[in-house]
């Protein structure tokens, strides 16, 4: 029974993405490895399992469209709007400013990826979602059932040659070296979807991820926006899965309220917290600190939802 909510919405698998978001808050907000490495191991994966879970095929215009208006305009207005707000918070500080001038701040926003930082940091990772969910689906025009067997062979080779460019380069446009293990993690989420009595594949999940814990004690990160997988990815990289699919299991047991609130405002969370941690860390300590980053986003987003252009601009919605 998948629950769903309102607008057809899986209520579980909301209240997933809102305690994702809050531990990628935690995992920007504390700088203890011990806090930060077991959320690095899975969160990023995470979300591309769960968009994975609800893609479909699609007419591939239709599609990049409502990309463009549900990812792309409030990628492209909260980079404006933080790029333009930078100089006068970090001056207002008496700190330098992210960009030394103009142009290499226009430079950096078009490139994304890797040219941004700071406040910006986590900007890779939409722009790297669209091209993986754009990737995927053109292969469903080939392969219309993601249980097909070349959707296995092409998702092995398209994984490891991301784990490979992920070792050669750490310069990424738009997050484009993270956008091949994304696909796999996207394809893995979609064939998650055509298992009907997935219990026992959640249960195992949940086995694998505390066996792991037992076994290797401190998970090692991932840092998809680098193309860093760790030293052994055919470990982390099925754990990041477990891992993601064991949370999925808690969130069926308790979708409680708030977690699916907040798992419907992520995209919001996502792109304001890291400013929030990082003008705000100066005066509060950790605690407040995280607090802070997820009221603040949160706040903005009913802002953002009072008036049409809000919802156009800052939400995808119309």
């Amino acid at each position: 029974m998948e629950h769903k909510g309102a607008r057809g919405r899986l209520a579980w698998l909301d209240a997933a993405k809102g305690v994702g978001i809050v531990l990628v808050v935690i995992g920007h907000a504390w700088t203890s490895i011990k806090v930060r490495d077991p959320i690095y191991a899975f969160h990023m994966p995470f979300f591309f399992i769960a968009a994975g879970y609800v893609a479909k095929p699609a007419p591939l215009w239709d599609f990049a469209v409502k990309q463009w208006r549900a990812l792309g305009v409030p990628y492209i207005a909260f980079l404006v709007c933080l790029m333009a707000a930078d100089p006068l918070i970090e001056w207002s500080r008496g700190f330098r400013p992210m960009f030394r001038d103009f142009g290499s701040a226009v430079q950096a926003g078009l490139m994304g990826g890797t040219s941004l930082h700071g406040p910006l940091t986590v900007f890779w990772f939409v722009p790297c979602l669209m091209i993986a969910r754009l990737a995927q689906v053109m292969l469903y025009k080939l392969w219309p059932d993601a249980r097909d067997w070349r959707w296995v062979l092409s998702m092995a080779v398209v994984a490891a040659l991301g784990v490979w460019w992920g070792r050669e380069s750490n310069f990424s446009p738009l997050g484009i070296i993270a956008a091949p293990v994304a696909l796999a993690f996207l394809w893995l989420g979609a064939l998650w979807r055509t298992v009907e009595r997935d219990n026992w594949l959640l249960l195992l999940c949940v086995a694998v991820s505390a066996a792991a814990v037992l076994i290797y004690g401190p998970l090692a990160p991932l840092n998809m926006k680098y193309g860093d997988y760790g030293a052994r990815p055919y470990v982390t990289l099925p754990l990041a899965v477990a891992l993601s699919l064991a949370l999925c299991w808690l969130m069926r047991l308790v979708a409680w309220r708030p977690f699916v609130a907040l798992g419907r405002m992520s995209l919001v969370i996502m792109f304001l917290h890291v400013p929030m941690i990082h003008y705000l860390r100066p005066y509060f300590g950790v605690w407040n600190l995280t607090i802070l980053a997820v009221i603040i986003p949160v706040a903005a987003f009913y802002l953002f939802d009072r008036t049409r252009m809000g919802r156009i601009l800052f939400l995808g919605t119309r």
